[in-house]
């Protein structure tokens, strides 16, 4: 894409500066995601997997340059993903950094882990980690088959972890409490562990 430059910062020691002007609303970075399947991601190039993203269950790489579009508590930009691209929040300057707030991608990958979880119950065995746990009735139950269930997740409230490759989600499933840490796993969010009151 043209007006933005690769340089220092904090994704891979690189991020992306502006070359040009971008006024508001201007479309600065488009993303082209490339889906990965679990072959694809385990021959990664090391270091590739920080710019794997999971939507919906499944992965994807980020190429360059979206993939060095760096965090900020003041962003320039705004994710859109129903268009695949940041766009500018305000004015951006040339020589400006380019950036997003970070916690708005983790927040659309969670979101779409669950609407997976909850539209596509044939798909669950794929979004449950194999050495998953179940703590049912004062129980614990081992493996993805125990921890598959049957009932929707509703009114999810979330506790990301540091680095977010984490997530803690309070929700009700089946009329009871369910709790369920996810972990991003070779590239994709899974479920863990869950917790039934």
């Amino acid at each position: 894409m043209s007006g933005v430059r690769i340089g220092a910062g904090n994704l891979g020691g690189r991020g992306l500066w502006a070359e040009r002007d971008f006024a508001a609303g201007e479309v600065v970075v488009a993303y082209e995601l490339r889906e990965l399947d679990a072959r694809e991601y385990a021959a990664l190039p090391a270091g590739e997997e920080l710019f794997v993203h999971s939507y919906w269950g499944r992965r994807y790489l980020y190429p360059a340059p979206a993939r060095y579009v760096n965090h900020a508590d003041d962003p320039s930009c705004y994710q859109d993903f129903d268009r695949a691209c940041d766009v500018a929040r305000r004015p951006i300057a040339a020589g400006e950094a380019i950036t997003i707030d970070a916690g708005q991608e983790t927040a659309r990958e969670l979101a779409t882990f669950l609407a997976a979880w909850n539209d596509d119950p044939a798909r669950r065995p794929e979004l449950v980690a194999a050495d998953a746990v179940l703590w049912r009735d004062g129980v614990p139950h081992h493996g993805r088959e125990a921890v598959l269930g049957r009932h929707r997740v509703h009114d999810p409230a979330w506790l990301v972890g540091t680095g977010r490759w984490e997530a803690l989600c309070s929700a009700t499933s089946g009329g009871r409490h369910v709790t369920m840490l996810l972990k991003v796993v070779a590239g994709n969010w899974q479920l863990v562990y869950q917790h039934l009151g």
